[in-house]
């Protein structure tokens, strides 16, 4: 794959069922995505990187959804699934996607085993320059009781990352799995770990008042080609959410 082909996706759980400072968080949020660096660095005139050209959010909910998520990604040039809410009370995942990509199509599927009623969204998109991949995110089964939905809803997502061989797929999302928990046949390969697993990137979730990390979110691609990470890195924003941002720049 080419440089001007290359898949930059960024994930992040925004903590949406926290509801205080929730307007101010949400406007925070898509602000540190947009500018890519903290509001105050971008206002001392520091350069912003590139957008991403993926999203994959998990925790929205509606509110935060129609006034500020919506709003803001769809003023950066991004297009959005779900366009709308999908839910009036309960959290949700959302993809949003931008060019030189477009998205093709995509749906939320309901995950077969899942006690807190999960989904994962499955998406399909296009490059300018024809090449195509399938972007997957969800937030999986929470909880230390939910070991064995995680487990198999690992499976089921693995299954669809490499239900069509000819398509690279990209899974990014808040998985929930604690490091003891292995999912037997499990195929995906991780880019954490293709990265060469940068431990100042190791954590994406800090239990209140806790100092132990957890690396609940992950980005995982199919076993059936070469793939390349050509950076990897999380964005801890306390204050905003607990769970840091990853994003990672995605060669095949």
């Amino acid at each position: 794959m080419s440089e001007e082909t290359t898949l930059h996706v960024l994930s992040w759980n925004v903590d949406g069922l926290e509801m205080q400072r929730l307007d101010r968080r949400m406007e925070n949020i898509c602000l540190e995505i947009v500018l890519g660096i903290p509001l105050k660095d971008a206002m001392a005139g520091k350069p912003s990187p590139p957008l991403p050209h993926v999203i994959c959010l998990q925790e929205v909910v509606r509110r935060a959804h129609l006034s500020k998520i919506g709003p803001h990604l769809s003023a950066a040039g991004f297009e959005l699934f779900p366009p709308q809410p999908i839910k009036e009370e309960s959290e949700y995942s959302m993809l949003a996607v931008r060019a030189p990509w477009r998205l093709v199509g995509a749906k939320t599927v309901g995950f077969t085993h899942s006690p807190l009623a999960r989904d994962f969204i499955e998406a399909e998109l296009e490059h300018s320059s024809g090449a195509r991949a399938r972007v997957l995110t969800a937030h999986m089964e929470s909880l230390r009781s939910g070991s064995e939905a995680r487990l198999e809803q690992a499976l089921e997502l693995d299954e669809r990352l490499h239900a069509e061989p000819a398509i690279p797929a990209i899974f990014a999302g808040d998985t929930n799995l604690r490091q003891r928990e292995k999912a037997a046949g499990f195929r995906a390969v991780d880019a954490f770990v293709i990265a060469g697993a940068p431990q100042r990137h190791a954590h994406t979730w800090w239990p209140p008042e806790s100092g132990r990390g957890f690396r609940f979110d992950q980005i995982w691609f199919d076993s059936q080609r070469p793939w390349t990470v050509r950076r990897f890195r999380t964005r801890r924003r306390a204050k905003l959410s607990d769970h840091a941002a990853i994003e990672a720049h995605l060669c095949w």
